[in-house]
């Protein structure tokens, strides 16, 4: 009885943390075109298999969750194609050491947060030392190697 209630509160979150957390690191924006203004009346349908128990995929693991919210909320340094190549997405370059120890990533400029605030290689560090070093994360020994996590200018260097 209580379940279409309980879905539809659950897209409604889900759509609300679309809008609100979206970084953009789209093509360099043109000075001369006024932003667009929020349409107060736009409505966003979400429909999802599972109802997450939040949407922080740091804690919350399941395909349901990823499937909604990376890259549309969350975006990475990198990443894939459909082909699955790797390809740079919030850094607008990266290198990999020859003895494959060291990556290196230019971050993207005029990438914003949703409050718009811009997107720093310290919050880079910063998010990915938090993810290291809470091992409540789901996937933090994926970067429990990582010895290192430093900017320098608009590089980040693991």
């Amino acid at each position: 009885m209580f379940r279409r209630p309980a879905l539809l509160a659950a897209a409604t979150l889900a759509a609300a943390a679309l809008v609100l957390s979206a970084c953009s690191g789209g093509a360099e924006p043109d000075p001369s075109t006024p932003a667009a203004e929020a349409e107060p009346s736009a409505t966003v349908t979400v429909r999802l298999v599972l109802e997450p128990s939040n949407l922080n995929i740091r804690e919350t693991s399941g395909a349901a969750l990823d499937q909604v919210l990376v890259d549309n909320v969350y975006q990475g340094l990198i990443a894939r194609t459909p082909e699955q190549e790797i390809v740079p997405s919030l850094a607008s370059d990266y290198t990999v050491s020859e003895d494959g120890l060291t990556y290196s990533f230019t971050v993207r400029e005029g990438v914003t947060f949703h409050n718009g605030e811009p997107l720093t290689p310290q919050d880079v560090v910063s998010s990915l030392t938090t993810a290291r070093d809470n091992p409540a994360f789901v996937d933090s020994g994926r970067l429990a190697g990582i010895t290192s996590i430093t900017a320098d200018g608009q590089n980040v260097v693991l």
